[in-house]
C-alpha cells in the first residue's frame, strides 16, 4: 500500500454525472462550476450501466473525458467501482444483466458476480495510469439495504471485488468500504468493512426523514467511535459523504451542514465529501437559490 495517499487534508464532493443528467444539466458546464468551490477532490461513481451497455462492449469515452479533466485540474478523485454507486437507483447494473432477482442478497447470483468482476477488471486496467485517482471505492454502501428491491452486495462479494482491485492497481492505491453511519445496528457492517479495506469511508448524515432527534449521535458519537475503532484495526477513516442536501421531510440548510462540519472537525477527519453537488447547482441555475452554493463557497 502507498501511505503517501494519507496524511493530507481534503474537502470535496461526490459529482454524479448521471444525477446531473437526471436533472437536465450538462455535465460539463457542471464541473466548471465545481471548480469555483475551490474544492481539492471529487467522488465519483464508474457506472456499470454506463461502462458496459452491452455485454462484453466497453465505452470509456465520458470516464475518459471527465479524469482528464480532473488531471488537468489537480483535482484529487475517488473511483467508486461494482454493482453499487452514488445515487438513485443505487444498483447501476446494465438491463443485459440484471438478474431480476428478489434474493437480498444480490451477489449470491454468480453469473452476475462473474459479470462484474469483468466489468471491474476492464475498468481498473482501462483508468489506473490517471494521476489523479487517490483511492478505489469498492462499491456504494455494499451492506446497507437498498434500491427498490432492498437488496445488499454481500461481504464475500466485496471481499473478492477488493481482493481483484489490489492486484490490478501497480500503484497501489487505498481501496475504501463504505459504510452508513446510522446506528450501532450497523456494527457488524463497519467491521466486516475493516476486514477488507484501508479506508473505512463514513455516510454521515444529521437530520434525515424527520428524525432530528437522533442526528447528535449519528453526526456526533458514532463516527467518533468508529473512527477510535478503525484506528485501533490501523485504518484510516474518511467521510465519504457528509450530509449537505435535505432528506424529506427534514429541513437542512447552510447551517446545519456547518453544525455537521464543525463536529467533523473537532473529530479530526482530514478527508470529508460533501453530498448534495447536484442539488445545490440545480437550485442555483433553475431556481434562482443559492443559498446552499453559497454556503458551501
Amino acid at each position: 500500500l502507498d501511505e503517501s495517499f494519507f496524511g493530507q487534508r481534503r474537502f470535496g464532493t461526490t459529482f454524479s454525472i448521471k444525477e446531473l443528467e437526471r436533472r437536465g444539466l450538462d455535465w460539463r458546464e457542471a464541473f466548471d462550476c465545481l471548480l469555483d468551490l475551490n474544492m481539492n477532490s471529487i467522488r465519483i461513481g464508474a457506472y456499470w450501466s454506463e461502462i458496459e451497455p452491452e455485454h462484453g462492449k466497453f465505452d470509456f469515452d465520458q470516464l475518459d473525458e471527465l479524469l482528464t479533466k480532473c488531471d488537468a485540474h489537480n483535482l484529487q478523485v475517488v473511483v467508486t467501482v461494482g454493482m453499487k454507486g452514488p445515487r438513485w437507483p443505487e444498483f447501476h447494473i446494465p438491463a443485459w444483466a440484471d438478474p431480476e432477482t428478489d434474493d437480498e442478497d444480490i451477489s449470491s447470483d454468480k453469473q452476475l458476480c462473474d459479470q462484474c468482476l469483468d466489468y471491474i477488471e476492464a475498468t481498473v486496467n482501462h483508468i489506473k495510469s490517471f494521476k489523479c485517482i487517490i483511492a478505489f471505492q469498492i462499491e456504494n454502501e455494499p451492506l446497507d439495504k437498498a434500491g427498490e428491491r432492498r437488496q445488499i452486495v454481500g461481504i464475500d462479494f466485496v471481499a473478492k471485488e477488493a481482493d481483484l482491485v489490489r492486484k490490478l492497481d501497480d500503484k497501489l492505491r487505498p481501496i475504501i468500504i463504505t459504510a452508513w453511519c446510522w446506528s450501532f445496528k450497523h456494527d457488524d457492517d463497519v467491521k466486516n468493512a475493516l476486514r477488507y479495506c484501508n479506508v473505512l469511508g463514513l455516510d454521515v448524515y444529521s437530520k434525515v426523514r424527520g428524525d432530528d432527534s437522533t442526528g447528535e449521535h449519528r453526526s456526533g458519537v458514532l463516527p467518533k467511535y468508529y473512527k477510535q475503532l478503525a484506528n485501533s484495526r490501523a485504518r484510516e477513516v474518511w467521510i465519504t459523504e457528509a450530509q449537505a442536501e435535505p432528506w424529506n421531510p427534514s429541513h437542512f440548510d447552510g447551517e446545519d451542514m456547518k453544525l455537521l462540519l464543525a463536529k467533523l472537525s473537532k473529530s479530526k477527519f482530514d478527508t470529508v465529501f460533501l453530498w448534495g453537488f447536484e442539488k445545490w447547482l440545480d437550485s442555483k441555475l433553475n431556481k434562482d437559490d443559492e443559498t446552499m452554493w453559497n454556503a458551501v463557497r
